[in-house]
């Protein structure tokens, strides 16, 4: 008997250290995977086995990816609108699905709110595996609802069908705010010390690790990339079982960032409902390349920016080009640019406004002639000016030296980048709103007997070039009394709770050249009038307002093909100026109508029919 006790003890003793190792190794396993293997990749998966778990048991939407928001100088949004949109969730585990899940009158308003058949969301709702959000269309952003159709589905009631906000930016349509950039998805470099894709951009971290982080291309999305690029998603989420079903009785969860400060707020100077109706504008017009720059007369603050042909923030095709900013590329300026060699002859003392010329229509050198055949015949420099003669022109250009030409064009801010910057702000080395504008040029190279490169330049062909921002910048520094001013497109940045951060001030551009002087701006903008009163510029006369300009049309070759560049700029109203407008129609069929002097027009129609003017 005593035997047989003591076998059975040491078998419970046995069962007893066998126990016991097995909780050991259960509990040395689960340590393992807790402070180990939680933290390592999944092999073939994106995210760790504690992420991979978390991921298994909740299905979530993004409803704000925390990027900064982009404002007009009206508090309209620009990027970061939030509008309501609806969603549906993997419907609630234990359910009877006899009609999909939910009251079949009610899901057939829904449908009917949503302008879809009944039967195509009964089926997409039965077969929910993930979240979503209800698209435009198949391959389209969330459909954003009005107010009325947002409180009808939320009345619904329908099981895993909810009303919801939703931050959305640009896409989906093509637009001319070629400044406002576009979003892309960031392409990691390599290492270093190994060869990288030139311009790849660098890969950031993604706060909730759930999705590839997009970031800014171009635009201002790039340019201020450090400022938008959020600190975290507000996601809403459902927690499922195996099966893909909403656990019973869970509900929804959001999930957001606790920073009060973030995202931040950034106030552009551009009018949303100007740049919209100029947009229109130009597509009625059928201007397939070009661009028009709208600028506040006394601050040179960008009202509006518009760029052709439009392009899509949501479809880029790099080939395209669609998303190049027109307004910021340099071109020939044909005879907008007589502002400057007349600017130049009159700062030199080469000529006076009365001093009379004689057009007979060839000029007689470097194979130039005036675009009437017959010739002007006697016409002082004021009415020159009016009617765009080239042969008054090209004779200051022979007076004037290459120097003095370049010196003219510099000081009225030509040539050179004048686009608002400042170095050392907002935590940035260097913030330049307008990346990518190019400074044009005057002359290539100067060579003080070069005679037919002075008089070819001074009419705005040869080597000339200017932005359209350049053109409507000129504008206003004759508004001014030549005094240059540094076009601005950001106003001020804010907090998310709307405390101020800073302000964006403007300032001025000066040159190294000095500014011409109050009277020669004084008698340009009077000349600029008379364009309209009585030269070139005359189907002007019956705008809304009193209107100053110069037209211009460059000669360019486009694959083999002569083409026209045509320019129209100036201002209004006359008297008391309060924009200046610069508009290029660029490859236009040489016998076309000026279709930039009526766009012109048109700008100005719709400016004076602004509230805000």
């Amino acid at each position: 008997m005593q035997k047989k006790r003591h076998q059975r003890n040491k078998r419970m003793i046995a069962a007893i250290y066998f126990l016991a190792a097995a909780f050991t190794l259960l509990a040395l396993r689960l340590a393992w995977l807790q402070f180990v293997m939680s933290g390592r990749q999944v092999p073939g998966g994106q995210y760790p086995l504690a992420k991979m778990s978390q991921i298994q048991s909740e299905r979530e939407i993004v409803l704000d990816t925390g990027r900064g928001r982009l404002y007009d100088r009206h508090g309209l949004p620009l990027a970061g609108e939030t509008v309501w949109t609806v969603a549906f969730f993997p419907q609630e585990g234990g359910k009877p699905r006899a009609d999909g899940g939910g009251d079949t009158a009610s899901l057939r308003r829904l449908a009917a709110v949503l302008g879809v058949p009944y039967e195509q969301l009964k089926a997409k709702r039965e077969k929910l595996a993930q979240p979503f959000l209800w698209p435009v269309k198949s391959d389209g952003g969330p459909l954003a609802l009005s107010q009325q159709q947002a409180d009808e589905i939320s009345r619904l009631g329908v099981d895993g069908v909810r009303v919801m906000p939703f931050a959305r930016r640009p896409g989906g349509s093509l637009t001319g705010r070629q400044w406002l950039g576009h979003l892309s998805e960031a392409v990691p470099k390599k290492p270093e010390g190994e060869e990288g894709v030139k311009g790849a951009f660098v890969q950031k971290s993604n706060p909730s690790d759930l999705r590839v982080p997009l970031e800014g291309t171009t635009g201002l999305e790039k340019t201020l990339e450090p400022l938008l690029h959020g600190i975290g998603h507000t996601e809403v989420y459902a927690r499922v079982d195996a099966q893909g079903k909403r656990l019973p009785g869970t509900g929804l969860t959001v999930r957001t960032p606790s920073n009060p400060y973030y995202p931040l707020s950034i106030r552009t100077t551009i009018d949303r409902r100007l740049q919209e109706g100029i947009e229109k504008l130009a597509q009625g017009d059928g201007v397939k390349e070009g661009a028009v720059v709208v600028l506040d007369a006394e601050s040179a603050d960008v009202t509006a920016m518009v760029s052709l042909p439009f392009y899509d923030p949501e479809d880029i095709s790099p080939q395209g080009g669609e998303w190049n900013n027109r307004a910021l590329q340099a071109v020939a300026p044909g005879s907008i640019f007589k502002i400057v060699t007349a600017a130049a002859a009159l700062e030199a003392g080469v000529t006076s406004p009365g001093e009379v010329f004689h057009c007979h229509g060839a000029y007689g050198r470097y194979g130039l002639s005036c675009h009437k055949e017959d010739g002007h015949g006697a016409l002082t420099l004021e009415q020159g000016f009016a009617l765009s003669c080239n042969t008054v022109f090209a004779s200051l250009a022979e007076r004037l030296t290459a120097g003095q030409l370049q010196a003219a064009a510099l000081s009225l801010g030509m040539g050179r980048d004048i686009g608002w910057r400042q170095e050392q702000i907002l935590g940035l080395p260097l913030l330049q709103p307008l990346q990518g504008e190019q400074r044009g040029t005057v002359f290539r190279t100067l060579l003080p007997g070069d005679g037919g490169a002075r008089v070819q330049t001074a009419i705005g062909q040869r080597d000339a070039r200017v932005t359209p921002l350049q053109a409507a910048n000129l504008i206003v520094t004759l508004l001014h009394g030549g005094e240059v001013r540094a076009p601005r497109i950001l106003r001020e940045v804010d907090f998310a709770n709307g405390q101020k951060l800073m302000d964006l001030p403007p300032h001025l551009a000066p040159a190294a050249e000095g500014r011409i002087s109050e009277r020669t701006a004084k008698l340009l903008r009077s000349w600029m009038r008379r364009v309209v009163t009585e030269g070139t510029g005359q189907s002007l006369r019956g705008a809304r307002w009193a209107l100053a300009g110069k037209s211009g049309t460059a000669q360019t070759m486009v694959k083999g093909a002569l083409r026209n560049h045509q320019w129209f700029i100036g201002f209004g109203p006359a008297e008391l100026p309060k924009y200046a407008v610069a508009v290029l129609v660029k490859n236009a069929a040489p016998d076309s109508p000026h279709t930039a002097t009526r766009l012109f027009g048109e700008v100005m129609n719709l400016l004076a029919e602004s509230p805000h003017a």
